[in-house]
């Protein structure tokens, strides 16, 4: 796990070091004056805010097909606000997300699934040790609107709710930001707690809580690297979050062997959960847009049955949502004694 873990932070890294160096090469050593970075600099304070919303369509149809299909329809709504405030020492940045999707498959006995489901809100102030350092701290919130499932042939069995799981986050760190594209934030003091609000979904122990117990507290260290960036007057964009949590400490039951009282060593160092987000836009009009979101997690509190076995064992969660549909994009700053104007 900590190979994976390794890979991955390196391969953000290697993505943001290429592009940074492909912008560096457009500006010439001398291009710019000290007055002129310093009047940069400085147009980069106030606030900024702004966001996107839209509606993916997804579309299968078959008739007379003789390899087979099944006709479906999709429907994904999302959305996604942001607002950062940068002042002399001080860095705030706040966003806000969700998502919701629908399918619609014919001849299935359950003809109407929800296939997307999530909110998060996540807010960090930073203040200014030395450029670019800032001391920081950051706390995110995040959960579902509706019920989920799991579908066999003849039931369906739920399996979580809208605040169940509840998940928040907070953490006090060092903040390292070397421009406006990139940021990597660490904390060997982050809190993590998950709560679980109905009881049904609680008794199910799938969440790290040991019920009747409905909450699982952790304690530990945290890393978050953020890159965020728009390419050709902004047609393209990426935004990747990648975020990382190592708890210091030890479940009082095993997660995956109800027979052991005390979460085995080889379990507690797996203990590392990874959440790492990567979106990737292309507007095609003002309307009109495709995009490309991906979504690994790794949580090692979150555990499946294993067949034929009374354990249980965590595994790599993955999605990936590609589509074209109809989007809005906004975006404005504002300064001190300044109207707000669109970028």
């Amino acid at each position: 796990m900590m190979k994976k873990l390794l890979f991955m932070f390196v391969c953000i890294l290697s993505v943001h070091a290429t592009l940074l160096a492909q912008v560096e090469k457009q500006i010439a050593p001398n291009a710019l004056s000290a007055d002129e970075k310093k009047k940069l600099e400085d147009s980069t304070d106030g606030w900024k805010f702004g966001g996107i919303g839209g509606v993916t369509f997804n579309q299968a149809g078959f008739k007379n097909w003789a390899a087979g299909g099944t006709n479906s329809f999709s429907l994904l709504f999302n959305a996604r606000f942001f607002a950062d405030f940068k002042k002399k020492n001080h860095l705030l940045q706040m966003w806000a997300a969700a998502e919701y999707g629908l399918q619609f498959t014919k001849g299935d006995q359950y003809k109407l699934r929800k296939n997307a489901d999530r909110w998060e809100v996540f807010a960090k102030y930073g203040y200014r040790l030395h450029k670019p350092l800032y001391i920081a701290a950051y706390t995110d919130l995040r959960s579902q609107f509706a019920n989920s499932y799991n579908y066999t042939d003849t039931a369906k069995y739920i399996i979580s709710r809208g605040a169940s799981p509840l998940i928040f986050e907070g953490a006090v760190g060092l903040d390292y930001v070397p421009n406006k594209y990139f940021s990597l934030f660490v904390s060997p003091l982050a809190a993590k707690v998950t709560y679980v609000a109905a009881n049904d979904i609680a008794a199910l122990n799938s969440f790290g809580n040991v019920f009747p117990s409905k909450v699982k507290s952790e304690f530990g260290a945290v890393l978050v690297a953020t890159y965020k960036q728009d390419f050709w007057k902004q047609n393209i964009s990426i935004l990747s979050v990648f975020k990382a949590y190592k708890n210091y400490l030890r479940s009082n039951a095993d997660p995956f062997d109800a027979t052991l009282t005390k979460e085995s060593n080889s379990h507690y160092r797996k203990n590392i959960d990874v959440d790492w987000q990567t979106t990737l836009g292309l507007k095609v009009n003002k309307f009109l847009s495709a995009s490309v979101f991906m979504h690994l997690i790794w949580d090692n509190d979150v555990t499946f049955p294993v067949e034929g076995s009374t354990l249980k064992t965590s595994k790599v969660q993955f999605r990936d949502i590609i589509g074209v549909g109809l989007a809005y994009q906004m975006n404005y700053t504002k300064s001190k004694g300044v109207k707000a104007k669109k970028i």
